[in-house]
C-alpha cells in the first residue's frame, strides 16, 4: 500500500486484525499452554481468575510460564524484579525505537503502547508503512488484538486445566521448544552466535559451581538469577566484539 493515502478507521482495523492473524495462532496455543500449567501447577485457587489477570498485566510468554513456579515456589519479591528486569530488558531498545512513532498520542495511549510491546508486535509495527496518524491508530488496534489474544489463550487454558484435568506432562517444554527454534534460527548469522555460546557457557558455569556448594536438585532451583547477572555482565564486557562493524558479513 502506498503509505502516503489515508485510511479510514475500519480499514486501518482491518488491516491490523489481519497483520495479526499470525500472532493470534501462536499467542493461542503458547497462553493455553500457560494456563494449563498455571491450573495443574500452580497450586491456588481460582486458577483461571489469576490467570486472567496475570495474563493481562503482564504480556510476556517467559515470564507468564516463570510465573507458575514463582506462585508455587513463593519466590521473594527482589528476585522477581530482577528476572523481570534481565527477561524484559530487550522491550526498552523496542520502545526507544519508536517513540517518534508512538509522539503525539493521549498519555495513556502512549504508555499502553509502551508497555504492550512484545517481539511480535513490535516487528509488526516496524514494518507497517502507514504514516501518522493512521500508524499510531494501527499500532493501537495491533496491541489490543494481540493483548486479547495473549489473555483469552491463558484464561482458556486455565478453565480447561481446571475444569477437565488431564496428564500435562510435555506442556511446560512448550516454551522452552519455542525459544530452541528461535535459538537455531538466530544462530543461523554469525552475528548472533557469540550471544547464544555466552549464555550457554554462563548457564553451565553457575550450575556447575552451585552444585557442588549446594547439590544439583537445589542448583537447578537457585541457578536462574545468578545466571542472568552473569549473562548480563558477560554481554555487556563484549559488547564491542559482538557489535563489530562487519561481523554480519562474516
Amino acid at each position: 500500500m502506498n503509505g502516503s493515502a489515508t485510511f479510514s478507521a475500519p480499514s486501518v482495523f482491518r488491516r491490523a486484525f489481519s497483520d495479526s492473524i499470525p500472532v493470534m495462532a501462536g499467542y493461542g496455543t503458547m497462553g493455553f499452554a500457560a494456563g494449563v500449567l498455571l491450573s495443574v501447577h500452580g497450586g491456588i485457587a481460582n486458577s483461571a481468575f489469576w490467570a486472567a489477570v496475570s495474563s493481562a498485566t503482564f504480556i510476556s510468554g517467559p515470564l507468564q510460564y516463570l510465573f507458575v513456579d514463582w506462585v508455587r515456589s513463593s519466590l521473594a519479591l527482589g528476585g522477581v524484579l530482577f528476572v523481570v528486569l534481565c527477561v524484559n530488558l530487550r522491550y526498552s531498545l523496542y520502545g526507544l525505537s519508536l517513540l517518534e512513532t508512538f509522539r503525539g498520542t493521549r498519555l495513556w495511549t502512549r504508555l499502553y503502547l509502551i508497555a504492550g510491546i512484545t517481539d511480535e508486535t513490535y516487528a509488526l509495527e516496524v514494518a507497517c508503512r502507514l504514516r501518522p496518524p493512521e500508524k499510531q491508530r494501527y499500532c493501537l488496534y495491533l496491541t489490543a488484538l494481540d493483548h486479547l489474544y495473549w489473555v483469552v489463550g491463558v484464561t482458556a487454558g486455565a478453565f480447561v486445566g481446571s475444569a477437565l484435568p488431564f496428564p500435562s506432562d510435555g506442556i511446560g517444554f512448550a516454551m522452552t521448544a519455542l525459544f530452541l527454534v528461535i535459538l537455531t534460527d538466530q544462530c543461523r548469522e554469525c552475528a548472533n552466535r557469540i550471544p547464544a555460546v555466552v549464555g550457554g557457557a554462563a548457564a553451565v558455569a553457575v550450575f556447575v559451581a552451585l552444585a557442588a556448594f549446594l547439590g544439583a536438585a537445589k542448583a537447578r532451583a537457585e541457578m536462574l538469577i545468578p545466571t542472568m547477572a552473569l549473562l548480563v555482565a558477560a554481554l555487556l564486557l563484549l559488547r564491542g566484539r559482538i557489535e563489530r562493524p562487519g561481523r554480519e558479513a562474516e
